[in-house]
C-alpha cells in the first residue's frame, strides 16, 4: 500500500507540478525556472548515451529538428560528464532549443517515478499532457 501512495503521490505531482534542478554542460544549474517560457512545449527525455534506443531517438529529434523548432527539449541522464559531452557531439546536439542536462545526484526516478531510458514527459502549460516510455515516433512527441 505505502508503494501504491508513493507512485500516486508521484503521478499526482509531476502531473501538475515541473520542478526540477539538474547540472547544465556549463557546470550550473538549470532548473524549472530556467526553461524557455517561449516555447509551447516542454519535452522532458531521460536517456543514457550507451542506449541504442536513446542513440536512436537522438538522431530522430536532429532529424526531425525543424518540426520541433517551437518545443524546449530537455534531455536529461545520470551519466558521466565525458559520456554525455561525446553524446552531444555524435549527434550534434548543439541546437538553441535542446539542453543536455545530468543528474549528478540521481534525483529524476524520485521527481518522475521512472529511470527508464529512454522516458519522454511532454508538458504544456505546466502540465502533463504525455509521458512515454520506450523510443517512440517524433509525431507522438508533437501531437
Amino acid at each position: 500500500i505505502k508503494k501504491i501512495n508513493k507512485i500516486n503521490k508521484t503521478e499526482e505531482f509531476i502531473a501538475t507540478k515541473l520542478e526540477f534542478a539538474f547540472l547544465a554542460h556549463n557546470n550550473h544549474t538549470f532548473t524549472n525556472k530556467d526553461v524557455d517560457k517561449t516555447k509551447s512545449r516542454i519535452i522532458i527525455n531521460y536517456f543514457h548515451p550507451s542506449c541504442e534506443h536513446c542513440q536512436y531517438m537522438a538522431g530522430e529529434l536532429i532529424k526531425d529538428s525543424q518540426k520541433l523548432k517551437n518545443f524546449q527539449i530537455l534531455m536529461i541522464t545520470s551519466a558521466d560528464s565525458k559520456s554525455t559531452t561525446k553524446f552531444k557531439n555524435d549527434y550534434n546536439l548543439s541546437l538553441p532549443n535542446i539542453k543536455i542536462l545530468r543528474d549528478t545526484s540521481y534525483q529524476f526516478q524520485n521527481i518522475f517515478g521512472t529511470a527508464v531510458v529512454p522516458s519522454f514527459f511532454i508538458y504544456e502549460k505546466n502540465k502533463l499532457i504525455k509521458k512515454i516510455i520506450g523510443e517512440t515516433k517524433i509525431e507522438n512527441l508533437i501531437d
